[in-house]
């Protein structure tokens, strides 16, 4: 999605973009339109603003049928009946703008691009930071756009690049020598193949798979390895970064060509809160990874040593990313885990509701303490993040009015101190709460004066050294620009030395 949109929301969580998912039948009789909605289901958490479905019928024509809503509310019994055919590519969507156009169908994945040479379908999640100097360049070569954003710039790169070969691989292997930014890409084309692609740095997540039975074949790919179960099938590996897959109804899957990079920037986040519990991802359990981050939190946490302390205390998850941490950190202090806090899980997207009034109304509207646990018991509540402070605030008092003797806030991941140019909808650092008070107040001071923001009695964070041991893997192996202020990607350097300038001369 369009990297300068960002700004226009206004969130108290991160936002992950989309999802991607594939599948390829070798049984031209099957129609895939089921399996293609089943792992949309599974990957609804990344995504809830628009979805859609891209599917070859018999001959080679492709029909991409998506709307705005959730995948149950969009892909309907009746929509589905009309959509055949035995491979499609689908997708989930989380805008990155509040703007009234990108609410346009053309704005909706899978982005269906046909003109009189080529046609294919894309599906995309991920953010292109040099998207605007790339735009600009096909337009001087006559390319015609009808959105704003990174996706149309991708399907009208590949279009350009066909002019040059009718080799799909080798389409694909020059125009990912033009993108710099993180991407996991899926394309079906009218030849009846789909193929995946993860950049050279594995920002985001994506795994292939099968599924065989005594009747066909199934090859897979998705996003997260949750899809994957979902449709019964078995996770083979993941997509290495810089790699790209072709899955064929006939051939199979084999890989096509592999991008060496001497680091990879796996997105943290991704095991923090965005994944599903049940996916593993480049080989880590995410279910796992946030036991073990509980774990960590618990461990050499003064407010244990406190025997009085401990008399009263119970460990309260922030549902749901932060169920599993609350379970590690319970099990590491031997303490009670309670379910102190109900979701109510038919009150969607509070997090980037318009006007701070609204934002804390829907908070009460989203979470309610359970008075009978939390009342006279010091709570140790855990969650995954704090952006903006406002949604922690709002909890904490609520679970203040409830009658609780103190509130901890243990959080599993370190402050986000800097805005992610890679496709997180995380604001800019004036707004993140971590990132200014680090300026006002800095290194020594600025944590406890989040604290005292929010209103809660302690506040402890996730060390960056205990988040990678959690995940299993080094500074080498993961993105955390947004917890240190180092950006693995040229483009995203450039654009914040821009910033800077143009900062520099308003001053």
């Amino acid at each position: 999605m369009a990297l300068n949109c960002k700004k226009n929301l206004k969130i108290d969580k991160p936002i992950e973009q989309c999802a991607v998912f594939g599948v390829a039948s070798k049984d031209k009789t099957f129609t895939i339109s089921r399996q293609l909605y089943l792992g949309l289901i599974s990957q609804q958490h990344r995504g809830q603003e628009s979805t859609g479905i891209s599917i070859l019928k018999t001959g080679g024509s492709i029909v991409t049928y998506k709307n705005k809503g959730l995948v149950s509310q969009v892909l309907n019994d009746k929509a589905l009946s009309k959509l055949w055919g035995n491979v499609g590519i689908a997708h989930n969507r989380y805008a990155t703008t509040g703007a009234q156009e990108y609410d346009s169908l053309e704005y909706i994945q899978p982005y269906h691009f046909k003109n009189d040479e080529i046609e294919f379908s894309l599906a995309f999640n991920g953010t292109i930071p040099n998207y605007h100097e790339l735009k600009q360049e096909l337009e001087a070569h006559g390319r015609i756009f009808i959105t704003n954003t990174d996706t149309e710039v991708i399907a009208q790169l590949i279009a350009y690049t066909a002019n040059k070969t009718d080799s799909w691989p080798e389409i694909l292997k020059e125009m990912s020598k033009s993108l710099d930014g993180s991407y996991s890409l899926l394309i079906l084309t009218s030849e009846s193949d789909i193929y995946a692609i993860r950049d050279p740095l594995g920002f985001k997540p994506l795994c292939i798979g099968e599924m065989i039975t005594k009747e066909r074949k199934h090859y897979i790919v998705s996003s997260e390895s949750c899809g994957i179960d979902v449709v019964g099938g078995n996770l083979l590996r993941d997509v290495r970064p810089g790699e790209i897959i072709h899955l064929s109804s006939e051939k199979g899957i084999h890989s096509e060509m592999v991008i060496e990079s001497e680091r990879t920037a796996l997105c943290q986040f991704e095991f923090v809160y965005f994944a599903r519990p049940d996916s593993i991802i480049d080989g880590v359990s995410v279910a796992q990874t946030r036991l073990q981050l509980g774990i960590n939190l618990a461990k050499n946490d003064p407010i244990l040593a406190d025997p009085h302390f401990r008399e009263n205390a119970i460990v309260v998850p922030v549902p749901d990313s932060g169920r599993s941490v609350a379970v590690g950190y319970a099990q590491e202090a031997k303490l009670p885990y309670m379910e102190g806090l109900m979701k109510n899980r038919y009150v969607w997207r509070t997090f980037i509701m318009p006007g701070q009034k609204k934002r804390e109304a829907a908070v009460k509207e989203k979470l309610n303490p359970i008075k009978i646990f939390v009342e006279g018991k010091n709570v140790i509540l855990l969650d995954d993040s704090i952006v903006r402070g406002t949604t922690t605030k709002k909890i904490i008092s609520l679970i203040r009015e409830a009658g609780a003797l103190s509130v901890n806030v243990r959080i599993s991941c370190p402050p986000v101190i800097r805005p992610c140019y890679m496709g997180i909808d995380f604001p800019t650092t004036s707004e993140l709460i971590a990132g200014r008070f680090k300026e006002l107040y800095g290194n020594e001071a600025y944590i406890d004066e989040i604290r005292k923001k929010i209103g809660a009695d302690s506040l402890r964070y996730q060390t960056i050294e205990d988040l990678m041991n959690a995940i299993g893997k080094g500074k080498d192996q993961l993105c955390m620009a947004c917890l240190t202020g180092i950006y693995p990607l040229k483009s995203v350097n450039r654009i914040i030395e821009f910033e800077k300038a143009i900062s520099s001369n308003r001053n």
